[in-house]
Order: C-alpha cells, then sequence, then structure tokens
C-alpha cells in the first residue's frame, strides 16, 4: 500500500488550469480489473479512513464531492468527463466547492494510478489559484464575556450549555473536538483536556479556573442527571442531549446562534468563530505563536500564521516599539 497524502483544498482554487502535454481526451488505460467505479470509491474511502485517518467528516465530504463525479458511471471518467464536471461544478457551485472537489478528484486519480488500477493519471496536472482565505468574526472580549454569560439559569440544559461555552473558548477545541470528549477526557491535576484532534492526534488542551470548575460541576450533577433519561447508558460521551444521547455538532453550532442573539451580537457567530477569537485574544495578549500553534491543533505553523494578520494594531505597536526608525 502506497501512502499518499490527500490534495490540501486550502492550497487549489476554483480556476482550472490545463498542462498542455495532457490534453483533453487524454486516454484512461484501465489494469486488469473488474472494479466499477463505485467499488474503487469504496476502497479509496477505507484507504483514507484506515491508513490516513481522517475524520468522519472528511470522509463525508470525499464521498460526496466523489460521488458527484461518478454518479451511475460504469466506467471510470477519462480527462474530459473530469473538466467538464469541475466546469460544472464552477456553474452551481462556491469556489471553495470546486476546490475542495477538485482536491477530492486528483487524491482518488493518484490512488488508483499508485494502486495499479489505471495505468494513467488523468487528473494529473489540473491546478488551481489560491482561494482568498475567509476568516470568521473575532469577537471582541466584552462580546465574549457577554456570550458566555446569556445561559445563567440552574436548570440542567442552562448549565451544559454553559459549560460548552466556557470549554469552546478557554481550550480553542474544534467542534468536532467538543463532541467527541468522553467522560475521561478531564485531566484534573493538569488542569486540562484530552482532545483527539485531526488525524486521531491526541493533545492536552489547558482549561481556565472557571472553565474547570463548570467542568466538575457538570461531570458530577449535570450528566449523571442526562444520563438517565437514556435506558441505554453506553456511551462515554461527555456532553449529553436532553434525551441523554450524545450531543452533536449542529446542535453546538444552534446553541451558539441561540446565545449570540441572547447576547444581542449581531454577527455571525460560530464554534470556529469562537475557536478563532480564543487564538486571537492569545496573539493580541503577546503569546507566542508556536504555544497557539500547539494549543490549536495545527499541524504546520502556516495555518497559525493567520492570528498574525488578524492582529495588525499589535504589530503595529511593536514595529513602533522596536524599530529604529518606528
Amino acid at each position: 500500500m502506497v501512502l499518499l497524502k490527500p490534495d490540501s483544498h486550502r492550497a487549489l482554487g476554483a480556476e482550472i488550469v490545463l498542462v498542455p502535454s495532457l490534453a483533453p481526451g487524454h486516454p484512461l488505460r484501465m489494469a486488469e480489473t473488474r472494479a466499477g467505479p463505485k467499488t474503487l470509491l469504496a476502497e479509496f474511502l477505507v484507504y483514507l479512513g484506515a491508513e490516513l485517518q481522517l475524520s468522519k467528516n472528511t470522509l463525508g465530504a470525499y464521498r460526496r464531492d466523489l460521488s458527484r463525479l461518478l454518479q451511475d458511471r460504469s466506467e471510470l471518467p477519462d480527462r474530459g468527463a473530469i473538466l467538464r464536471h469541475l466546469g460544472v461544478l464552477r456553474e452551481k457551485y462556491a469556489p471553495a466547492t470546486v476546490v475542495r472537489g477538485l482536491a477530492a478528484i486528483r487524491g482518488f486519480y493518484r490512488y488508483l494510478h499508485a494502486e495499479g488500477y489505471i495505468s494513467a493519471d488523468p487528473a494529473e496536472g489540473l491546478l488551481g489559484q489560491k482561494l482568498e482565505q475567509r476568516l470568521p468574526p473575532v469577537l471582541s472580549e466584552r462580546a465574549v464575556n457577554a456570550l458566555l454569560g446569556v445561559f445563567d439559569g440552574d436548570d440542567l440544559l442552562a448549565q451544559r450549555n454553559r459549560t460548552i461555552l466556557h470549554t469552546i473558548y478557554s481550550s480553542g477545541c474544534r467542534v468536532s473536538e467538543v463532541v467527541g470528549l468522553e467522560t475521561h477526557s478531564l485531566v484534573t491535576d493538569h488542569r486540562c483536556l484530552r482532545v483527539v484532534g485531526k488525524g486521531r492526534k491526541e493533545r492536552l488542551a489547558p482549561m481556565s479556573p472557571a472553565a474547570l470548575e463548570l467542568m466538575r460541576q457538570y461531570l458530577a450533577e449535570v450528566r449523571p442527571k442526562l444520563a438517565d433519561r437514556r435506558a441505554s447508558r453506553s456511551e462515554d460521551r461527555l456532553f449529553l442531549s436532553r434525551t441523554g444521547r450524545p450531543l452533536d455538532r449542529i446542535r453546538i453550532y444552534q446553541l451558539l446562534r441561540e446565545a449570540a442573539e441572547r447576547a444581542d451580537l449581531h454577527i455571525p457567530v460560530s464554534p470556529h468563530a469562537l475557536r478563532h477569537s480564543f487564538a486571537t485574544h492569545l496573539v493580541s495578549g503577546g503569546a507566542d505563536l508556536r504555544v497557539v500553534q500547539e494549543l490549536l491543533g495545527h499541524a504546520s505553523l502556516a495555518t497559525t500564521q493567520v492570528y498574525t494578520h488578524v492582529d495588525q494594531k499589535r504589530l503595529r505597536s511593536v514595529h513602533e516599539k522596536f524599530h529604529p526608525r518606528g
């Protein structure tokens, strides 16, 4: 098995560039195999999950993007069909969707070529321009404080919601990481959470004293009562719904929207916006970028460097203070 790193859709764009030596209609010669496109797609998804440890959400995106291309075909699309498909995507979908679709197609055909299912890669040489990176809004510290204080009741769901909001902002966790937390994820002695991030990589995410206290109360008083509402109590997931089932990411998105409305914030607020604000506030406070990288669980410092562009005010003040002609 040849390990292949999937394309990063952030590095590709919606404008498809054709390399002259690989023109449309480039013949797609299949190796001797009876496997149909859907079977090959299933094998590719197993490879992504088992070998590359991609998340369920990422696997779902690959499945959707490639199913659009393959549909009910009995044979794999050749280069001309791929280009026509990308043209249709550009007419119907946002640039980011086209970029992601192109990344999925390239990864799929590269896998088939490496495994010997096809003798030539028809997607080789399809490049794109970089997309302009769109960032979520940054909440001010005052806005964050208002958001964290909206669920101030003593009922079970208010206590749970308050704990979730404090957990996201205190730890900077992704929404997928929050829903994946389990009852044993809290490391009380070190005041942190054991988080499983992208690629199944574990990291320790520190928590504030306030968030830690809320988490202790939730585990001791709230979660057991929510768990009692379900007949089967085999789940170890940390955050539960009103019926005792594991909370999903959609409910947390809804929770953030509800909190923003209660706090009278007139900007879109999502779990990622709260994570983005967590990182921005750290950088604004003088945190080293590599420390922020570790806290966010970024594999590359390049991903974290976006926060140097966000905090222009601090960059100007540092320049004025330390540059000889500042």
